[in-house]
């Protein structure tokens, strides 16, 4: 009779790579496990990684912040654009990974709702739509929220290489090696 290992039976739930302590205030709006339950089925699920970061009540202060974050890098750091931000002190990144910002405790669950509802179908076809990709540098997907107005609003930062074809990339390097053997 074969019998199961537990850890077979356990869902794989995206791995953890950091979470920040936040005050009592604050709240991680989605954790791994729910995150994990809705990107299933992406090609890239084995892949993700996820961080819980939290760097300074600046921007919570504000009223208006991003509280999620999709990004591809390969060999790249992220691009910035405000209101987009380079996220400080960062633990070591990976190729796939999302990152969960924290949010006022009052309005965690209406931030929730919005991150089931729209936010984890628009970064699953985001990542669908990147499902070979390869290509040098970052693209990501942030969320964001401005309590003024009561408004979310997703959006894109791109910064990759553009796709080249065999015969360029070929070309590319072949004038290299001459550039470089025109010198002693």
């Amino acid at each position: 009779m074969w019998v199961a290992n537990l850890e077979d039976l356990q869902p794989y739930i995206i791995p953890t790579l950091s979470k920040a302590k936040i005050s009592h205030v604050f709240s991680y709006p989605i954790g791994a496990s729910a995150l994990s339950e809705v990107l299933r089925s992406t090609a890239q699920f084995g892949k993700l990684k996820v961080h819980f970061y939290f760097w300074s009540e600046l921007w919570l202060r504000d009223g208006h912040y991003e509280f999620l974050r999709v990004e591809y890098l390969n060999n790249a750091t992220p691009a910035e654009q405000y209101p987009i931000v380079r996220l400080h002190q960062r633990p070591p990144q990976y190729r796939w990974e999302i990152i969960v910002q924290p949010v006022p405790r009052i309005i965690r669950h209406e931030i929730k709702r919005y991150i089931l509802e729209s936010a984890i179908p628009e970064i699953a076809s985001w990542l669908s739509d990147r499902a070979e990709l390869a290509q040098q540098d970052s693209d990501m997907l942030t969320f964001l929220y401005d309590e003024k107005i009561g408004q979310f609003e997703s959006r894109p930062l791109t910064r990759l290489e553009p796709l080249r074809s065999s015969h360029e990339s070929r070309t590319s390097t072949d004038e290299k090696s001459r550039y470089h053997s025109s010198f002693p």
